[in-house]
């Protein structure tokens, strides 16, 4: 197929390709590139009545196409948000930059598990070397066991954290991952 003389399509124009396997499709257009002669056209699923399916062609390796229904009016395109598009991407660059901090550099498997678990119900985490310290107070030193807790003399945050690293190591022999204890 080729385009001649800036053929385009308009979106929502009702099209039957025959590909050049000969298979035929028939649909929508959702979206056309003069540029790449890529074509995309959408069609009701076979699979699942509410959904649809997309097709993508490239007008190069596309042996006829037939338009069925011309619509010169395109749909009105939907409302985007921008601000809250923005305000989602910052929130999703913070937590990820959040989540890199608790990323330990030279530590073990079990120790960086370990980690993601205190992590998630403890933001104030971090490494020191190949220890975790938590809270600024409770010291937990390789091989990250329940013994290997260290903290101050009256450190109420202990025993807390101490269930945290006993119930991880629980849950860790349950699914088989190897850890110390």
């Amino acid at each position: 197929m080729s385009l001649e003389n800036g053929e385009f399509f308009s979106i929502g124009s009702v099209i039957k390709i025959v590909d050049c396997h000969q298979d035929t499709y028939k649909g929508a257009v959702r979206s056309f590139d003069y540029a790449t002669k890529i074509l995309s056209i959408e069609t009701p699923s076979r699979e699942v009545a509410q959904l649809s399916d997309i097709y993508i062609f490239n007008l190069d390796y596309v042996a006829n196409i037939e338009i069925l229904e011309d619509k010169q009016t395109p749909e009105p395109l939907p409302y985007i948000n921008v601000s809250k598009i923005s305000q989602k991407l910052s929130e999703q660059e913070q937590n990820r930059l959040k989540q890199k901090k608790f990323i330990g550099k030279n530590v073990s498997p079990e120790g960086q598990r370990l980690m993601n678990t205190i992590s998630k119900t403890i933001n104030d985490c971090r490494w020191d070397g190949p220890n975790i310290v938590v809270l600024g107070d409770v010291t937990i030193k390789p091989p990250y066991g329940p013994r290997d807790l260290y903290c101050a003399e009256g450190c109420k945050a202990l025993a807390h954290i101490s269930k945290i690293v006993e119930k991880h190591h629980e849950e860790e022999a349950k699914r088989g991952t190897p850890s110390q204890r």
